[in-house]
């Protein structure tokens, strides 16, 4: 196993042989073979007394006697000696041994010495090995011991994060371990963790060894998942809220549904870190506790299920909670009306009323009050005065008045012609609709102001009630114009607008697609449009050239368009690329919209022939031609003309090349050409 030398008295030296030749596991011992031997080189000697001895392994072998060494190079084996050697209780084997000889001088060697070597004999297995499978905490996990000795006994302990702990004393080789709950305590972060499990081996009582393995323990996100307890639903919109109080009824459009979650708790150490609440099918959902959603549009009274689950600090989701809410069709008021004269004098206004409001009901009750207010001015001028008489009121239990007939208060003569403005108010929003009560009915009346057909005269040099035909044909009666024939000035909101018309649009007027002043052209299907439904478009030319153009669909919503749409023509930039054509050859391409110029770049060039020859070098894209195209080049030395080449450019960018034989030999020439062609490549950048 390991030899050693002594040191060296003229060619004289000892040598030291320890062998381990055997081992008995169960005893714990080695069988050591120990041998010492006197070697010379041309010294000799006979009749010495010689003394000698090897300590170590916790006892000393010795030799004496009166050896003859009469031979050079020779060699005398002293001792020769297998013991039994007992280990640590581990099983380890470390032991020193040093040797040592004497012969007496003379002829003979003087001392010779092994000092103190380390010995380290195979280490005999006494501990018990364990490995115990993956395991979830709160459950039984198998723990197995691979036992070396027979009968030996052991005590299993685990160490988790800041946990130490026995599992249990005089263990065979297997134990069913139920994992403790508060494990996960240690683990709030985390789905899974690790530990140690150690096995202490003992045999006959006396302690051993001690070996471990890792412990690698899960939770089971199915017990240990967070929950909560419910929702708190509040409208964070102060205006609809007062409306409707209940916290599971909303108003479509105008509501902001806030949410909170309730007694929220993670398990066994873990924290809350996420939340998730959506309206189901709505494509609207929050992430963080008191989240509050968009606004959610429907067409009907809808009943929608909002649900919501919290996330622990492991990454788990509690289970789903639901609660159902409802959603009450909104929209804004809408009116029209009709004023016609009445009474014995003509002189009472009746008004045909149709005004419509969200009734927003909950539990039968109507929650949503109606308000109709008139007020009148003589047409041309500006003061309005209100009107309280029966055509007017609030209605908290009804939602629709429908060609309902109501007169105003005041007294208003026939000879006078009056605008009539009314105002249609919910508990959000309000509309207003005008129109205009003419003078009563006569055949013609002058002054000397003008003269008036089918109504008293008020305005102009003639003021006509009714139609106007010339030549059999009726004359559009519609003013689409300013006076001079320029735009209605300064429109206040695009969006709103129901009259047909040419109108400047100001930058910040509401509906004005780029914020710059411009023209616009309303036209309305049923032109001035006074039934409440609308189906328009608008054309909109802004002063830095922008053209757009919208649609509104057939709605009751006043302001339903769909977005804008820019027509503004793009100017189309060129673009430049220089490229190798073969041979050094420098060409320049040159493509605008879609049409694509190529041209050499005039110089020398020493060009072999060939004859539809495939080039290494491709037309870039955004440039290759979408027909095969052919680029005829001249070639001149000084005065002379030497023929043509051609470039032949594919459609996959791809390039050939024909040069003919010259009638004199291969040489330098000077090659120009140009060939312009159309592309169907996107566009370069």
């Amino acid at each position: 196993m390991v030899e050693f030398w002594s040191n060296n008295d003229r060619g004289y030296r000892i040598r030291l042989w320890i062998d381990q030749v055997g081992q008995n596991v169960q005893n714990n011992t080695s069988d050591v073979r120990i041998r010492l031997a006197l070697l010379n080189q041309w010294w000799t000697f006979a009749g010495y007394q010689c003394y000698g001895y090897v300590d170590g392994f916790g006892q000393r072998l010795e030799y004496s006697g009166s050896p003859s060494m009469l031979s050079n190079n020779s060699e005398i084996q002293l001792i020769d000696r297998t013991i039994t050697v007992q280990h640590a209780d581990d099983g380890t084997g470390v032991f020193v041994v040093r040797a040592h000889f004497n012969g007496s001088g003379g002829y003979s060697p003087g001392n010779l010495d092994i000092g103190s070597q380390t010995i380290t004999l195979t280490t005999i297995p006494r501990g018990s090995t364990v490995s115990v499978s993956d395991g979830v905490i709160g459950k039984q996990v198998d723990i197995s011991i691979d036992r070396k000795i027979d009968g030996a006994t052991h005590t299993l302990r685990y160490s988790w994060y800041n946990k130490q702990g026995k599992i249990a004393d005089n263990v065979g080789t297997s134990y069913k371990w139920t994992i403790p709950e508060d494990f996960a305590d240690d683990i709030p972060n985390s789905t899974s963790g690790w530990g140690t499990i150690y096995v202490d081996t003992y045999i006959n009582g006396k302690f051993i060894q001690t070996q471990s393995t890792v412990l690698t323990a899960s939770i089971d996100t199915n017990l240990l998942k967070p929950y909560f307890k419910g929702f708190t639903l509040e409208d964070a919109n102060t205006a609809t809220q007062r409306v409707i109080p209940e916290k599971t009824h909303f108003v479509s459009i105008m509501s902001l549904v806030k949410v909170t979650f309730n007694g929220a708790q993670a398990q066994h150490g873990a924290s809350i870190t996420g939340y998730y609440a959506e309206i189901v099918g709505a494509n609207n959902s929050v992430t963080e506790n008191g989240g509050v959603f968009r606004e959610v549009s429907v067409n009907k009274d809808t009943e929608m299920t909002l649900r919501g689950r919290v996330k622990d600090s492991r990454g788990v989701w509690s289970d789903w909670v639901e609660t159902k809410i409802t959603f009450l069709f909104y929209f804004s008021p809408i009116l029209s009306f009709e004023v016609t004269r009445s009474g014995s004098r003509a002189d009472t206004l009746t008004i045909k009323r149709y005004a419509k409001i969200a009734p927003l009901s909950v539990n039968g009750i109507q929650r949503n009050v109606m308000k109709l207010t008139f007020s009148t001015a003589k047409v041309g001028w500006d003061n309005f005065v209100v009107d309280n008489g029966q055509a007017g009121g609030e209605w908290s239990s009804i939602s629709e008045l429908n060609a309902s007939d109501a007169n105003l208060g005041n007294t208003y003569p026939a000879d006078t012609s009056y605008i009539v403005k009314g105002k249609l108010e919910d508990r959000f929003t309000s509309t207003e609709f005008q129109a205009t009560a003419p003078t009563d009915r006569v055949v013609m009346t002058y002054d000397r102001q003008g003269v008036g057909i089918g109504k008293y005269r008020e305005r102009g040099a003639l003021d006509v009630a009714g139609d106007i035909y010339a030549n059999n044909g009726q004359i559009q009666q519609y003013q689409l114009t300013s006076n001079n024939g320029g735009p209605k000035w300064n429109v206040d909101n695009a969006n709103n607008l129901y009259e047909p018309g040419q109108y400047i649009l100001g930058p910040s007027a509401p509906g004005n697609p780029n914020g710059q002043w411009g023209f616009l052209f309303h036209y309305s299907y049923i032109g001035k449009n006074t039934d409440g439904i609308k189906e328009a478009i608008q054309t909109f030319w802004s002063n830095n050239g922008q053209m757009f153009f919208r649609h509104h669909r057939w709605s009751s919503i006043i302001d339903d368009w769909e977005p804008w749409i820019d027509y503004t023509p793009k100017k189309t930039s060129v673009v430049k690329r220089e490229i190798q054509i073969g041979w050094g050859v420098r060409a320049n391409l040159v493509r605008e919209s879609n049409v694509v110029t190529l041209s050499l770049e005039r110089g020398a060039y020493t060009l072999p022939p060939y004859e539809y020859a495939l080039l290494g070098e491709k037309i870039p894209n955004g440039f290759k031609p979408c027909v095969q195209t052919h680029m005829v080049a001249n070639k001149n030395v000084s005065n002379d003309h030497y023929g043509c080449a051609v470039w032949h450019l594919e459609t996959n960018g791809d390039m050939h090349f024909s040069n003919p034989i010259p009638k004199t030999s291969w040489r330098e020439a000077v090659y120009t050409g140009t060939v312009t062609y159309i592309t169907e490549d996107g566009y370069p950048q």
